[in-house]
């Protein structure tokens, strides 16, 4: 086998690869888009169906949530799972409502012999707020 066989090879190699990855890049973002078309339709789902229990549903919801559900079954046929998956910045403490079952995350401990910072407006600590100098004006010397 000559060096020209051998790049040809190699280069046969190469290419099987790099088309094998592209293959794989296509699949993902498939998952992916598809992925954001289920949440698209869940999101719906749940906005119709939110409007039904308060009473404020439009007159064709029956119809609209009988075909979201219908597009979450083919879904789930062409292989796609349907899960409900958080917002990445809904978050407990930042607005969001916090799930049944859990408890909401506890404030930090305050640290034992510091003082906290005052809050605009709050009364001014004994030594008028300032800073006392390094190794003066310490209480007790």
């Amino acid at each position: 086998m000559g060096f020209m066989d051998k790049v040809k090879a190699q280069a046969t190699v190469l290419a099987d690869k790099a088309q094998t990855g592209v293959q794989q890049g296509q699949v993902k973002l498939q998952e992916m888009q598809s992925g954001k078309q289920v949440d698209h339709v869940l999101r719906e789902l749940g906005a119709l169906v939110f409007l039904q229990e308060r009473g404020r549903a439009q007159p064709d919801s029956a119809a609209q949530v009988a075909g979201l559900m219908g597009q979450l079954d083919a879904f789930e046929a062409a292989g796609t799972p349907v899960t409900a998956t958080p917002e990445p910045d809904a978050a407990v403490g930042s607005g969001a409502v916090p799930q049944p079952g859990t408890t909401p995350p506890a404030a930090p401990a305050p640290t034992a012999g510091v003082d906290p910072i005052p809050s605009p407006g709050s009364a001014v600590p004994p030594n008028g707020g300032a800073i006392p100098k390094s190794g003066g004006g310490l209480p007790g010397q």
